[in-house]
C-alpha cells in the first residue's frame, strides 16, 4: 500500500519548516504503508492540480495538508474537488464545529469562515478544536483522499483522533516495530563505523524485513531501526538483540532511546541522584534554561539560570573576577568556569553549569572565530572545562553548544 504527502502553502518555500510531512510519514510507517513521495507545491490552482493528479495516478493514498484556511489563497478544497469530479457542499456539521471554536474563545465567528464549512461531495469532515479549518476524508474509486490543515498543532491532534484510527482499521498490514537510538557528540561517520558489521549481518540474517538509517540532525544521530513481518514476539525479540549489540557498541555515547530529549533524560538523573542544578548563560542567551524548564517537574531539581550577556552583569552580577575577563576574555576557559562556580554559590546547587561563546554568523570583537565556546561544570570535586568548535548559523551553534553542555553533566551523572 503506497502513500503520498502533499504539503501546500507557497509559505513553504522560504518562511516555514514543513515539519508535517516528516510526522504524517512516520505515523504511516508505523501502520505498514510506506510513502513514496512528498510534495511540497505553491499556491498556484495549476500546479496543485497538477501535483494531485500525478499523486493519484501512482498511489492509494493521499494527504494533502494545507489551504483550507477562509482566506482567497486557500484553494486546497476547490482544487481536489475539480480533479475528483466532485461539488462542493455545505456541511452543517463543520459550520456547528467552527462558531463552537470561536464561542469557546468568546469571539463572534466572522462571516468569512462560512467558506471553511464547504467539503467535497460525499466526505466525512474531520472535526477540528484546535482551529477552523476541518479537515475531510474523501473516498474516490480505490482511491482514498485525506485534507488536513496546515499549522502542526492542529494537523496532529485530528490524524491522531480521526485519521489514524481510520486508517489503522482499514489499511494496517501485519506489524511494524521501529526502535530509535539517539546519539550526540559523535559524527555520523564514527557511528556507521562502529555499526556497519552489525547492520550488514543483521540485514542478511531478516532477509529485507529489518531497515536501518543513520540520521544526523543539529545536535546528534539518530540510529533508527525498523522491523516488519507478522510475528510480534520475534519482532521484538530482533529488535531487543540488535538494541543490545548497538548499546554494548556506543556505550554512553547514547543519551536516550525512542523520542526522549537530552533535557528530559537529564532531569530524571538528577532526580536520581537527589541533587540540582543552576545554570549561568552568555552565548546561549537563556536557551540553556529554556530546553530544562520545557521538562515536566523540572522545579524539583532546577534551581534557575542567569543570562549574563555583557561583562559588566558577568562581573556585577555573578561575581566573575575583573582580571580574569580583562586577562582572558570573555570567551574564555577561565571565564566559563568562574561563571559555573559562580552561579553554583550565588544558587547553593549542587551543580552549577555555564556557556560562553561566539555564536556568530561573524569573529567576537576580540577577533574569536564564530562557533568558539566554551562550557563548565562546577561541582563539589572541582569545575570541569571544555572548549568547542562547531559550524552552522547562529541558532544552530548555540543549540548544539547547548545540547554539549548538557550532555557533559549527564556524563558527570552517570
Amino acid at each position: 500500500m503506497n502513500a503520498e504527502v502533499i504539503a501546500t502553502g507557497s509559505e513553504l518555500f522560504s518562511d516555514t519548516l514543513n515539519t508535517n510531512g516528516i510526522y504524517i510519514s512516520g505515523k504511516l510507517l508505523s501502520l505498514g504503508i510506506n510513502v513514496v513521495r512528498q510534495t511540497v507545491v505553491g499556491d498556484s490552482p495549476k500546479e496543485m492540480e497538477s501535483a494531485i493528479k500525478e499523486a493519484l495516478s501512482r498511489s492509494n493514498i493521499i494527504i494533502i495538508t494545507g489551504g483550507l484556511g477562509p482566506t482567497f489563497d486557500d484553494i486546497t478544497c476547490e482544487i481536489v474537488c475539480k480533479v475528483l469530479g466532485k461539488k462542493l457542499v455545505f456541511s452543517r456539521e463543520a459550520l456547528s464545529s467552527i462558531a463552537a471554536y470561536f464561542a469557546a474563545l468568546n469571539k463572534q465567528m466572522n462571516k468569512i469562515n462560512e467558506k471553511q464549512a464547504y467539503i467535497a461531495e460525499g466526505a466525512v469532515p474531520i472535526l477540528n478544536s484546535a482551529g477552523t479549518a476541518p479537515g475531510q476524508i474523501i473516498k474516490s474509486d480505490d482511491k482514498l483522499v485525506v485534507l488536513l490543515p496546515g499549522p502542526h498543532r492542529e494537523l496532529r491532534i485530528m490524524f491522531e483522533k480521526d485519521v489514524f484510527p481510520f486508517l489503522k482499521k482499514k489499511y494496517e498490514r501485519g506489524i511494524v516495530k521501529i526502535k530509535i537510538f539517539h546519539t550526540t557528540g559523535v559524527p555520523e561517520s564514527v557511528i556507521n563505523e562502529k555499526i556497519k558489521d552489525i547492520v550488514t549481518l543483521e540485514k542478511k540474517l531478516e532477509e529485507g524485513s529489518l531497515k536501518f538509517s543513520i540520521l544526523a540532525h543539529v545536535t546528534g544521530v539518530d540510529i533508527k531501526m525498523v522491523v516488519s513481518g507478522t510475528n510480534e514476539m520475534l519482532m521484538d525479540k530482533t529488535l531487543r538483540n540488535i538494541a543490545f549489540e548497538i548499546r554494548g557498541l556506543l556505550k554512553e555515547d547514547i543519551y536516550s532511546e525512542d523520542g526522549k530529549s537530552m533535557e528530559k533524560v537529564i532531569c530524571e538523573l538528577l532526580v536520581k541522584a537527589h541533587k540540582n542544578l543552576a545554570v549561568a548563560e552568555s552565548c546561549t542567551g537563556g536557551l540553556l534554561a529554556h530546553k530544562i524548564t520545557n521538562v515536566t517537574g523540572s522545579s524539583a531539581v532546577f534551581l534557575g539560570g542567569m543570562v549574563t550577556y555583557s561583562d559588566f552583569m558577568k562581573k556585577t552580577i555573578l561575581g566573575v573576577k575583573e582580571e580574569t575577563i580583562t586577562n582572558f576574555k570573555a570567551v574564555s576557559r577561565e571565564t566559563a568556569g568562574e561563571m559555573a562556580e559562580c552561579v553554583r554559590k550565588i544558587m547553593a546547587s549542587d551543580f552549577g553549569l555555564s556557556t560562553t561563546g561566539v555564536a556568530g554568523p561573524g569573529k567576537s570583537s576580540d577577533g574569536i572565530p564564530a562557533g568558539t565556546a566554551y562550557i563548565a561544570l562546577a561541582r563539589d570535586s572541582g569545575t570541569i572545562i571544555k572548549e568547542l568548535k562547531f559550524a552552522g548559523s547562529r541558532a544552530e551553534i548555540k543549540a548544539k553548544i547547548v545540547q554539549a553542555a548538557l550532555d557533559m553533566l549527564r556524563r558527570e551523572l552517570m
